[in-house]
């Protein structure tokens, strides 16, 4: 494990006693499950992209992606003020430059800011809300979305139906399922089908 990955999950852990971040038991489970699966999204980020992590917690997967890719600009969205101390404090310890808006995902959706990825892990989208996620997206941005079970299928479905360019990348030792959707270029301002 790097020094800030150990940090990182040191700093979790010693929160998670006072405030529910995380059901990780430990953090060789943590590492396994939870920071090396976030890594996954690496190679779907462009060198500088404005990367919004929706439903933020614990800092999966916000905050191994800022520590292993300082060139992102990092917005976490998460509305439980309590888990917001946690990702400020982790910010400031593990000297990173991460924006905390303690928002929902839904208000946050609603205002006219784009970006060129936005990843979620630990969130259960429903479809609405994929739909405005999507149209939040530049052309040429991609929406990351950690799953398990039978929701990774639908949300690969509806990712498609919203006319994203989607491949699923199943994470076997996490138990999960990495679905990216990437919104064609050339697409208009107001995203892949233009209605909410």
């Amino acid at each position: 494990m790097n020094d800030p990955g150990k940090a990182y999950l040191d700093l979790l852990f010693k929160w998670n006693r006072a405030v529910r971040l995380t059901a990780f038991t430990d953090t060789a489970e943590a590492m396994d499950r939870g920071y090396r699966p976030s890594l996954a999204a690496l190679p779907h980020l462009a060198e500088g992209a404005r990367l919004l992590d929706l439903g933020s917690g614990g800092g999966f997967p916000a905050i191994p992606l800022a520590l292993e890719r300082r060139d992102l600009l990092v917005t976490c969205c998460e509305p439980s003020r309590e888990k917001c101390l946690f990702l400020r404090e982790a910010s400031v310890r593990l000297g990173l430059d991460l924006e905390v808006r303690t928002v929902t995902a839904e208000e946050l959706l609603r205002t006219e800011t784009r970006w060129d990825a936005i990843t979620v892990r630990g969130l259960k989208l429903r479809r609405g809300v994929l739909r405005r996620t999507v149209k939040a997206l530049n052309p040429g941005g991609v929406l990351l979305v950690w799953s398990g079970g039978d929701r990774a299928g639908h949300y690969a479905a509806w990712m498609r139906a919203e006319g994203l360019e989607v491949s699923e990348a199943p994470q076997a030792e996490a138990g999960v399922v990495l679905v990216a959707g990437i919104v064609p270029r050339g697409t208009p301002p107001d995203g892949p089908r233009g209605e909410d």
